[in-house]
């Protein structure tokens, strides 16, 4: 049975869009970072809560797999300013994540009396079990990207991705002074991040996306392009925005006295 053959099945087309879509989902620009906020807010406080409905939203808003895929598509392309654009991504969003997870529970424990949940607990230990977990996950993603017709089971293979949730309670753990919690969920996390990384590298080698770096590039320079024009019109907002705070419009009474 042709078993590796299976995976190159996924026409030029198909990889062509993949590419693109990974590379812009990717693109740390103002709403990436908006929706990484606001993910690791409601995971932050889904775990104080002990509601795994409120975690399991956080992992479909929080949009973090998708520059992890990015850096393992970036490693198999062998494309430097790839790795580089994936990894400031990722610490940037990781760093944030840690430190609103750290504020909201610094302001949690002054102004509620709550104590550490069994979420917040179950992923404070980590386990070789969650390496295994990870890596399906990792290669379920990858291939639901790049075969256009599986792309509606990316939310609920982003469910199963567990990144969100242990950036959240390394940063619960540190804000409640638990550095034992902290620590197990950053392994935890780390556990995840290798996991995942190793199985996307693996399954983008099997579909044979080498034939792809010369789309990265091109939608690496679109997303640059988008966002240079995107901070064009926030200065001209805030220029009008300045003009009219400096010279303000004539009221209806002095247009009564023109």
């Amino acid at each position: 049975m042709a078993f590796f053959e299976r995976f190159q099945l996924a026409t030029e087309k198909d990889k062509t869009v993949a590419v693109a879509k990974l590379i812009k989902s990717s693109t740390g620009d103002f709403d990436f970072y908006l929706f990484a906020v606001l993910g690791i807010s409601m995971a932050s406080l889904g775990l104080v809560l002990d509601s795994p409905e409120v975690v399991i939203g956080s992992m479909l808003i929080a949009p973090v797999l998708y520059p992890l895929l990015s850096l393992s598509l970036a490693l198999v392309l062998s494309d430097i300013k790839l790795v580089y654009r994936s990894l400031r991504t990722l610490v940037i969003s990781f760093s944030i994540s840690v430190l609103i997870a750290f504020i909201l529970s610094l302001l949690m424990g002054t102004y509620f009396d709550f104590a550490l949940s069994e979420q917040i607990m179950a992923r404070g230990q980590a386990s070789t079990l969650f390496f295994f977990v990870a890596f399906i996950s990792g290669f379920a993603a990858t291939y639901a990207l790049v075969h256009t017709n599986l792309n509606e089971m990316l939310p609920g293979v982003a469910i199963s991705v567990s990144l969100v949730p242990p950036l959240a309670v390394v940063g619960i753990g540190l804000g409640s002074y638990n550095f034992y919690v902290a620590g197990g969920a950053l392994i935890l996390f780390l556990v995840n991040v290798l996991g995942i990384m190793l199985a996307s590298a693996i399954a983008f080698t099997l579909m044979d996306l080498h034939s792809t770096h010369k789309v990265a590039e091109s939608a690496v320079k679109q997303e640059e392009k988008r966002i240079e024009k995107e901070n064009l019109m926030v200065e001209e907002i805030k220029e009008i925005k300045e003009e009219n705070g400096n010279h303000p419009m004539p009221t209806q009474q002095n247009n009564h006295h023109a």
